[in-house]
């Protein structure tokens, strides 16, 4: 193996190095929790019920529309022919 070579295996190995020390959490202690602060769970509140509002409203159109879709009842039949 020749200088070159020797220079780019070590810039390998140190890019990989760094790349997997970057990427490494650091792993919970035990008796730890996930805390969320206050504010952030009313906003996480806020999103979950203005998506709820728009469920509904976006259900009540679907069916709306299959009802607007769904052919006429049987009391505008036309007469068979004599």
């Amino acid at each position: 193996m020749g200088v070159f070579e020797f220079v780019i295996t070590l810039v390998l190995i140190s890019t990989v190095g760094g790349i997997i020390g970057r990427r490494r959490r650091p792993l919970p202690l035990p008796g730890e929790s996930f805390q969320v602060d206050t504010e952030e769970l009313r906003r996480i509140g806020d999103t979950i019920s203005d998506l709820s509002t728009r469920l509904e409203r976006l259900e009540e159109e679907r069916d709306f529309y299959k009802d607007l879709l769904e052919p006429p009842s049987g009391s505008r039949k036309l007469p068979p022919p004599d």
